[in-house]
């Protein structure tokens, strides 16, 4: 099992997995015709065989040759999927160990922006293959940092240490990413939904976790909080998701408005997943005004972030029981 891969490395392991598929989908193809084949000759000697009865003559068709060749190619298609299997661990391990070798520590400041040059290598197809994982369809982009295929954007930073730390944090969200896709739920995860589920703010964070995003207003009103104390637990229970956390939870816009993190969605599928959370209960009605408020106050992108099912799809198919 590779370990540590570079970004380039995860590539080549996704080029390779990319011409198994081919070859799977190849012999699948090759199967469908062979079996079509066969299913032609089968009907074919009925016919014959109807036809004798008038003739008096006897037809005979060899169908030996075409049903050795579908054992054949069914014991291929079997050996390519299981090394197509371990493939797709090899990458898993490598995405939770990922590194992103950059020409220089230093971001060069652009526009408002900062940018990460990658070292030479080809990276397109690592870059697709996180974005397809991820429900993406434009860009890989992990809260404000995107990442393309010869360099990493960290959007509306231009200070070294807050870039340091958007890059950083992106990272762990795709290192998490890879132990999920292992079936593992990471250690630090799991402290964190331990933490969570035992805070007297349990039910705030289940708030946000089944919408993705809120804004206080509604929350205030769909809880009924009149209490200005109450209030101001609650907004610094968000603020801290923010601020008290590493990487952090949700991230806010100053006005009141919140929204998870890829990592805060990592954590609320782990969430979820471990205790059990009723689909019913993250998909009421209410919060659909708050989190349309949240999406129109944010910066448009061109990139479709994960949603909360498709990321909670993705968890349940990949995220396998541990024990304790």
């Amino acid at each position: 099992m590779v370990e540590n891969l570079k970004l380039s490395e995860l590539d080549t392991l996704i080029q390779k997995l990319n011409a198994v598929q081919e070859e799977v989908e190849e012999k699948q193809n090759e199967q469908e015709r062979v079996k079509e084949l066969i299913h032609k000759r089968k009907r074919e000697a009925v016919r014959l065989k109807k036809l004798s009865l008038i003739t008096g003559k006897a037809y005979d068709l060899e169908t030996v040759s075409e049903k050795t060749q579908t054992k054949e190619i069914a014991a291929e298609i079997s050996k390519l999927k299981t090394e197509k299997m371990e493939l797709e661990k090899q990458i898993a391990k490598g995405i939770s160990e990922l590194k992103f070798p950059t020409r220089s520590p230093n971001p060069e400041i652009s526009k408002g922006d900062a940018i990460f040059y990658l070292e030479e290598g080809e990276h397109q197809n690592a870059i697709n293959y996180l974005k397809s994982s991820l429900n993406m369809s434009e860009h890989l982009i992990i809260d404000n940092v995107i990442f393309h295929a010869d360099r990493i954007l960290v959007k509306g930073k231009t200070e070294v240490d807050e870039v340091s730390d958007c890059l950083v944090n992106a990272a762990h969200s795709i290192w998490a990413l890879g132990s999920i896709m292992l079936g593992k739920v990471p250690e630090e995860i799991k402290k964190t939904i331990d933490s969570l589920s035992k805070s007297k703010y349990k039910h705030l964070w289940e708030f946000i976790g089944s919408r993705g995003s809120i804004s206080l207003k509604n929350i205030y009103e769909n809880l009924r909080l009149t209490d200005e104390t109450e209030k101001k637990n609650t907004r610094t229970f968000y603020s801290q998701l923010e601020s008290a956390r590493t990487p952090p939870l949700a991230t806010g816009d100053g006005k009141g408005n919140f929204q998870l993190t890829l990592y805060g969605r990592l954590v609320w599928a782990s969430y979820r997943s471990t205790y059990g959370i009723p689909e019913e209960k993250t998909e009421q009605a209410e919060g659909v005004s708050e989190v349309q408020e949240v999406e129109e106050a944010q910066t448009t992108e061109t990139t479709r972030k994960p949603s909360q099912r498709a990321l909670q799809n993705f968890m349940e198919k990949v995220l396998l029981e541990e024990g304790d």
